[in-house]
Parts: structure tokens; sequence; C-alpha cells
């Protein structure tokens, strides 16, 4: 039998102790379990990042895999904590949004609201650090096979924060949302589909953007437009970063409009 296996995601950094304590308390509960990382350095306290990075993660881990997911801007205050049962998973984390795009793409089959505080760290619950005190316990109980209704009872999805990757149209343009930004500066949009060169539409500003496969069709540090590895319209622009060209931020609304023009000066 395999043994069970903790994907962690923070926005702890690598700096500090946050990430090894919590590590410290689930491997004291649980010895034999086996711990990753998406990442322990995400933006900090941004749940569009976070939610993305799940997001094009969790599919790519086997089945029965426990994410605990701390970007927790809210820690300390009324937010809940959450423990999703998805159909291949568990997910684990504060109820802000950050997991719901994944779960809701595996199939949420289960969702507890965690208020069970005798299967916390101690009864001084930090209200700062949740992860040490109430989330990383939560895991490795969960890795020992204890039954997730223990936890706390059972809430609809109607009752909890949700992001989501929207895509629509206005008038004849394409929009959605910026929702992730790596750290090249490459722009991953909500928008799944965009076959054509595009006039970028971003906060009142219009940018033109050459439809490629790959960075290395560009010519002259042009913006760029292309499905990214996971599935989504990115833009970018070969080695530069193209973030700081769009004036573009996580959350933002980006419109795509179809240009067909011959004249490629514009994309300089």
């Amino acid at each position: 039998m395999n043994r069970r296996l903790i994907g962690i995601l923070t926005d702890f950094g690598i700096s500090d102790n946050y990430n090894g304590v919590m590590e410290g308390v689930i491997r004291k509960i649980n010895k034999d379990i086996e711990i990753t990382y998406i990442t322990p350095n995400a933006k900090n306290f941004n749940i569009y990042s976070g939610a993305y990075l799940l997001y094009t993660s969790y599919s790519f881990f086997r089945r029965n895999t426990i994410f605990l997911v701390v970007i927790d801007p809210g820690v300390g205050t009324t937010r809940k904590v959450l423990l999703i049962k998805t159909k291949n998973y568990i997910f684990i984390g504060p109820d802000n949004g950050v997991l719901f795009p994944a779960a809701k793409q595996d199939e949420i089959k289960e969702i507890i609201q965690v208020n069970n505080n005798k299967l916390y760290l101690s009864k001084n619950i930090s209200n700062t650090f949740h992860g040490r005190d109430i989330f990383a316990t939560i895991a490795a109980f969960v890795s020992l096979d204890v039954d997730i209704h223990i936890f706390g009872n059972i809430i609809s999805d109607k009752e909890i924060q949700k992001i989501e990757y929207k895509e629509f149209k206005k008038d004849n343009l394409t929009c959605g949302e910026i929702i992730y930004i790596d750290h090249f500066g490459n722009v991953a949009t909500s928008i799944k589909d965009f076959d054509t060169n595009a006039k970028v539409h971003i906060n009142s500003n219009i940018f033109y953007a050459r439809r490629v496969n790959t960075f290395g069709e560009s010519e002259n540090k042009e913006l760029l437009i292309y499905k990214n590895g996971y599935g989504f319209m990115e833009i970018g622009i070969n080695k530069e970063n193209a973030s700081l060209k769009l004036g573009a931020k996580e959350g933002d609304v980006v419109c795509l409009e179809g240009y067909t023009q011959g004249d490629f000066s514009h994309f300089i």
C-alpha cells in the first residue's frame, strides 16, 4: 500500500521557519507520511496566483493526495477552515477561494467546515499561524485515514468563497481575467482559445500581440500571444517582462480583439 502524500502550497517563503515547523507538526503525528511541495514560496497574500498554481498542478499528483494550501491573508478572522473531498483528492485550506478552481474541476463530493478544536495542535491557537496549529494537524490526521466527518459539519458550495475562471464576450471582444503572472513576467489569462493576432485591451490601454506557438517565432521583442503549458492563453515577450509593458496584475480584466492586418510594426 502506498504511503499517503501531502502536497503543500504556501506563501511562507524559504527564509523563515514556517514551512519547516508546519512539516514538523505533520511528521510528529504521522511519521510515515510523504510530503512534497507545489511551492513553499507563492506570491505573498495572493489568492489568485495560489489558486492558479493549485489548479494547474493537482492533477499531476497521484490519486488520494492531500493538498494543504496556506495562502491565508484572513488568518485569525472569522473566515472558515475548509476540508474539501473531491472525486480523487482532498483539499485543505482557508475559505478565500484559493481551493475552489481545482476542487470544482475534480468534482466536489463533500465540503467540511472544520470546527473540531479537539483536533487542533493545542488549546492555545495562534491568531497568526493557523498553518501550524490547525491546517497541519488536519492534514496529518486525514493522512491517517481519520473519518473526515469528525473534523466538522458538512456545508454546501453556496456557503464558500469562489474564484472562477470566466471567459465572456463583450461586443466583438473575447474577455477574461488575468489569473497568473509568472516570474518571467508572462501573463496568463482565463481565456482558453484565441487563434489570431490580437489587440489586447487592458486598463483602458490597447497593445498589439502576435499569435505564435512558441517564443522562438518572435521578432524584435514584440508582444506575443500563445497557449501556455496549462491550456490558457498567455501574453509574453521573448526574454522580456510582458507584465511590465502591459501594466498588468492578477485580477485585471483583459479583452482580446482579432487583428489580421499585415503590418506588424504595431507589435514592437
